[in-house]
């Protein structure tokens, strides 16, 4: 019992001398007076040159605390890393041996960080040499004495008065691109940190990005928040986060942009999860609100909501410093808003249901984005869109070209235009798959209903394998492939239109209403490039155009065939019994296309007591065409007001088109007159045969004399 006393009386004369050791070794021992050690240690161990221009001052019981004044930090010949006006820290002996780490505040002041990218080093890392040398007298640190986690490496717990970090600064600058970012202003400040309890935590800075001297971006941010810290199970919660940014006019940025985020966070490391709750996301005039859970951070899977309030699309273009477009309608982009729940396998991000309100037109489905392989996938039907309410407003009547008295020039055209106006790359990137259903479509004055199109994008290989609308009566469905894997980009195009109104699209197209019936045709086209003019060139394939039946407006090809020919053979008629219509049916032709050189050889339709036959063939690189129409009699041309000898039928008429797309219609086209007057006089005289015998002249001169005989001669061409 008395060996135990001793024992115990001996432990507490050793506590007791090493406490008045300490004591003694701060109240004589002044750490100034060690400057150069110190700075000696710090190049041999670290490589790292220290500047300790301020006092040091340091206390060991009960506090171990340290105080640093003015010390400047680089490497040997390199340009200067930081310096460090002030900085305080103090940890409690007492504590750390309970296994508590308790601290006073924690100060940072005046903290300025200059890191130099140059295009042989940087001034942040030492010189392969220094680190060697210091690698080595670590490893031999090492194995003297050889580190142990503190109590078995349990975690200790945290008791912090406060954290404070004044007026730091960073600048980073990359001569290589002659670029700086410049981070000022930065402060921070807690409350009494600890594990058991919530404390507050306030963050602010600026920031600036230049190049070449030029501002590009100015920020400032604050954040304010009240954090929960459980080091031991590695969770964290941030409560009542608010945020801002604030951006401020410079080369990028052309206006003065805020944001506000509010939210709760809630992270359980260990568990993979996240937790955002209440989110708010302010930029005026939009605003983003809802909940979203993470899980699996390797894989994530993403659950939630997200929505919108209604906002104006115009209005948050302006506050970004974008160009509002103008629209033909004053109230068009000023209504928007969107809603998605969010869900979806590991490893997708997927919005179902989703769905946005633009104006009048509501759509909902869904949306997803893989993020191993950026795949995009839509699916969305919608009720009606009148994308012409979105087009820019009209300056007055479409543009002609006129040679300055009103007429149309008869110039040609400079050629297609050159401009590649399909880029390649983003095409390559896209990875895509979409579904697109909509009830009504207005694009240009062209009513669609019941569209519906799917397409397809695969590291640049586009396909359309769906598109089908109702239109002018009737419907069109079409399939395509654009192929942007290699130069030159190819391009494919399958149409098939069955029922199609000619006469409606004539009137919506062209304004015009010369023509009615339905029509049907088929295409198969491709071509290569990204120009028109690349496309114009290339363009290959085959089409063919039939119509049951239709009708002509505005003439009357019999008629006007009937007065020509009594015009000249000198008959009676009477107009006033023609209608000025052209019935016509079963219009045919075909088409092969080679190199943008469209030709036809069998265009083909019956009109009334006529057929129609045409070949030829139009250049569309060189805009230019070569085209025969003829005109065949097959019956009497109404028998009742204009007769016709039955010897004409099987007469051909030709109408002969050749000339440049600008060229003058009248003088594009015309009709072979002198070939009809040479059959109406060829006809005429062999009447006048049949009737007097072959000695008509004679008989002729006998009743009329000389000139009147070489009248009738003339007349008759002979």
């Amino acid at each position: 019992m008395k060996a135990i006393k001793l024992i115990a009386v001996i432990f507490l004369l050793i506590i007791a001398l090493l406490v008045a050791a300490a004591i003694a070794v701060v109240t004589l021992v002044n750490p100034n007076d060690y400057k150069s050690q110190i700075r000696d240690a710090a190049l041999k161990q670290a490589g790292i040159e220290l500047d300790i221009a301020g006092d040091i001052g340091w206390s060991f019981y009960p506090w171990l605390a340290l105080e640093l004044n003015s010390v400047g930090v680089g490497y040997p010949e390199k340009p200067a890393l930081g310096r460090l006006e002030r900085a305080e820290i103090s940890v409690s002996i007492p504590a750390l041996l309970s296994g508590q780490l308790q601290m006073n505040r924690i100060l940072v002041d005046g903290l300025q960080l200059e890191l130099v990218q140059s295009a042989e080093d940087n001034n942040w890392t030492a010189d392969t040499e220094a680190l060697a040398a210091a690698s080595e007298a670590g490893e031999t640190a090492a194995e003297t004495k050889p580190a142990t986690p503190a109590d078995g490496g349990k975690t200790l717990a945290i008791d912090i008065e406060a954290i404070e970090l004044r007026n730091a600064a960073l600048t980073f600058t990359d001569q290589t691109s002659d670029s700086r970012i410049e981070l000022s202003d930065l402060n921070l400040s807690t409350g009494r940190v600890s594990q058991d309890r919530a404390f507050p935590l306030e963050l602010s800075f600026a920031l600036q990005q230049f190049a070449a001297n030029e501002l590009q971006l100015s920020t400032q941010a604050n954040l304010t928040t009240d954090i929960t810290l459980d080091l031991t199970q590695n969770h964290y919660r941030l409560g009542n986060l608010n945020s801002t940014l604030k951006l401020i006019e410079g080369a990028a940025v052309p206006a003065v942009l805020e944001f506000a985020l509010a939210a709760n966070i809630d992270a359980r490391i260990n568990e993979q999860q996240v937790d955002i709750s209440n989110l708010s996301l302010k930029a005026d005039p939009l605003i983003l609100s809802g909940n979203i859970k993470l899980r699996n951070f390797s894989q994530p899977e993403l659950s939630g909501a997200l929505q919108s309030n209604s906002f104006s699309p115009k209005q948050l273009l302006t506050q970004l410093g974008q160009n509002t477009p103008e629209t033909s309608d004053s109230n068009a982009l000023t209504s928007a808003s969107f809603k998605a729940t969010l869900g979806g396998p590991a490893g997708t991000v997927q919005l179902k249901p989703f769905s946005v309100q633009l104006d009048d037109t509501q759509l909902d489905g869904e949306a997803s984005f893989v993020l191993a392989s950026q795949v995009i996938a839509l699916k969305l039907r919608g009720n009606s869109l009148d994308a012409d309410r979105y087009l820019p407003p009209a300056t007055g009547s479409a543009a002609k070209e006129s040679d300055g008295t009103g007429n149309r020039s008869t110039a040609r055209s400079s050629g297609w235009p050159k401009d590649e106006i399909i880029p390649l790359e983003p095409l390559r990137a896209l990875n895509l798959s979409a579904d697109l259903d909509l009830e009504s479509l207005k694009v240009n004055g062209i009513n669609m209903s019941n569209l519906g199109l799917s397409t397809s994008a695969d590291n640049g290989l586009i396909r359309l394998t769906r598109f089908k609308t109702d239109v002018f009566e009737g419907q069109i469905k079409a399939t395509a492939r654009i192929d942007a894997r290699k130069t030159p980009l190819q391009l494919s195009v399958s149409k098939q239109i069955n029922g199609i109104q000619i006469g409606s699209v004539l009137q919506t197209l062209a304004d015009t209403d010369v023509m009615a019936g339905k029509f049907n045709a088929k295409a198969e086209l491709s071509m290569s490039g990204q120009s028109i003019h690349a496309w114009i060139n290339s363009l290959n394939g085959t089409a063919n155009l039939g119509m049951a039946e239709g009708l002509i407006k505005g003439i009357d090809a019999a008629q006007s065939m009937c007065q020509g020919i009594n015009n000249l053979s000198a008959l009676w008629i009477n107009a006033e019994q023609v209608d000025k219509t052209t019935p016509f049916a079963d219009l045919g032709a075909s088409f092969n296309i080679r190199n943008g050189v469209v030709s036809n050889q069998d265009l083909k339709a019956q009109l009334d007591a006529m057929a129609l036959a045409g070949s030829g063939s139009i250049n569309l690189p060189q805009q230019t065409l070569d085209y025969r129409v003829g005109l065949t009699i097959e019956d009497n041309l109404f028998n009742q007001s204009c007769s016709v000898n039955d010897r004409l039928e099987g007469v051909e008429v030709p109408v002969n088109c050749k000339g440049g797309f600008y060229d003058e219609p009248a003088k594009l086209c015309r009709l072979d007159t002198s070939f009809i007057s040479d059959i109406i006089k060829a006809e005429a005289r062999r009447k006048i045969e049949e009737k007097v015998g072959p000695q008509v002249e004679d008989k002729l001169k006998e009743k009329l004399g000389e000139e009147g005989a070489g009248v009738l001669k003339g007349l008759f061409g002979q």
